[in-house]
């Protein structure tokens, strides 16, 4: 009887999937942001926002997979930094110029930023790692930046300030959770290729032959599930350390680890992944790249004009 294959979503699925879901992400944000907790509509942003969470763990996965599969690395780099620079400039005209005081924060200096500044640093990280010899030694600068973002990140959070010489559209909003569900996702690969290592070699199979079995495709999801899963437990743990004996006070917590932990909910979404790019073309590249500032602009439109 053949064994059945349950790895039957693409790359594009998934991708669609993460789409949806951090659409209902930014729409419970701003339904939470506008009106009172307790209220139903409170309520059911909160809801929202859980189920915006799946966003995240699919579009770092997909991102490690861009990166390890792409035969010009680099520009694949550099369009996630395009968007992220643009984003970044229509933000800032909009918020400290065209209207300053209608976002919360604005006056502060403080700027909430964008997915591509999460993908394109983890993007950047990756590929430097990819490198020969020494040259892999320069992901250490992207790293070195992040660790500085999550500890600004907690300082921040406990000292109730801003630390406003880097402000937070130059930052990943993510940091080093962001990056270690990257890692975790990329090294999935090489720990899979060790650990099936002694059965291809008992059943005389060559790396390339496996690699296109379902076995091999059923581990490596699950191992960068489990990374998945780690890294949230761990930082999910962090979010209980109190500063100076005070429950309202959790310096660690800076990623809101109450909420952001129902990134868990994309676990079987990961599981199913099929390991194939799925339905591809250029217009539906740049349609899913311009999705991002296209509906928040439709939501800050809705929301705040």
């Amino acid at each position: 009887m053949q064994e059945r294959n349950w790895q039957v979503l693409s790359g594009f699925v998934l991708k669609v999937i993460a789409l949806l879901t951090m659409t209902f992400d930014h729409i419970g944000f701003f339904l939470m942001l506008g009106n009172n907790s307790g209220t139903s509509l409170y309520q059911v942003g909160f809801v929202f926002r859980c189920i915006g969470r799946i966003a995240f763990p699919l579009l770092i996965m997909l991102c490690a997979e861009g990166v390890r599969y792409s035969r010009h690395p680099w520009k694949y780099f550099l369009r996630l930094l395009i968007m992220d620079v643009a984003i970044k400039l229509v933000m800032v005209v909009y918020l400290y110029g065209i209207n300053p005081n209608s976002y919360p924060g604005a006056n502060d200096g403080v700027i909430q930023g964008n997915a591509f500044a999460d993908l394109a640093l983890v993007a950047l990280t990756l590929i430097l790692l990819k490198l020969p010899g020494w040259k892999k030694s320069l992901a250490a600068l992207p790293i070195a930046f992040t660790c500085l973002v999550f500890a600004i990140q907690i300082y921040e959070t406990s000292k109730g300030m801003v630390v406003v010489w880097l402000p937070s559209f130059l930052r990943p909003g993510y940091s080093l959770f962001g990056l270690l569900i990257a890692l975790g996702f990329y090294f999935a690969y090489p720990i899979a290729d060790r650990l099936c290592k002694p059965l291809r070699e008992a059943i005389s199979m060559t790396e390339e032959a496996y690699r296109d079995t379902n076995a091999y495709r059923r581990l490596v999801n699950g191992i960068g599930s489990f990374a998945l899963f780690a890294v949230t437990l761990i930082f999910w743990g962090l979010s209980y350390v109190y500063f100076d004996g005070a429950a309202s006070l959790k310096p660690l917590d800076p990623y809101w680890m109450g909420l952001q932990s129902y990134c868990l909910l994309a676990l079987p979404l990961l599981f199913l992944y099929s390991g194939k790019r799925g339905y591809d073309s250029k217009p539906m590249r740049w349609i899913t790249y311009l999705y991002y500032p296209v509906h928040m602009a439709v939501l800050l439109a809705i929301f705040w004009l």
